[in-house]
């Protein structure tokens, strides 16, 4: 992606609206970290099951679930504590995330 491509500025864009306006999206988070369809599907298939079973899970296991959906990704801390905190902003995988198990805020 070069600087002044158009998905670069319209990410730009997206980026400062929703810090403006505060918004969490994961989809947003996706976008910016350059996720296919396929890393997507593979990632919320996984956590879906995770919902299903109630199974809250730990920041450690959260990257390495990232991590098998998107094995080329760098800073991976820091885009799992985003999705983490964007999930729970859109009331997604609450039973995974919403207890204090993972934390978005380290």
């Amino acid at each position: 992606m070069t600087i002044f491509s158009r998905e670069t500025l319209l990410l730009n864009v997206l980026n400062e609206l929703a810090q403006k306006t505060n918004l969490k999206s994961s989809d947003l988070v996706f976008l910016n970290y350059d996720f296919s369809n396929q890393e997507i599907t593979d990632l919320m298939a996984v956590l879906s099951e995770k919902q299903l079973k109630k199974t809250p899970i730990t920041d450690q296991e959260f990257e390495k679930i990232v991590a098998v959906a998107k094995p080329d990704l760098q800073g991976i801390h820091s885009v799992c504590q985003q999705l983490v905190t964007t999930f729970i902003a859109e009331e997604r995988f609450l039973a995974v995330f919403d207890d204090g198990t993972c934390h978005p805020s380290n």
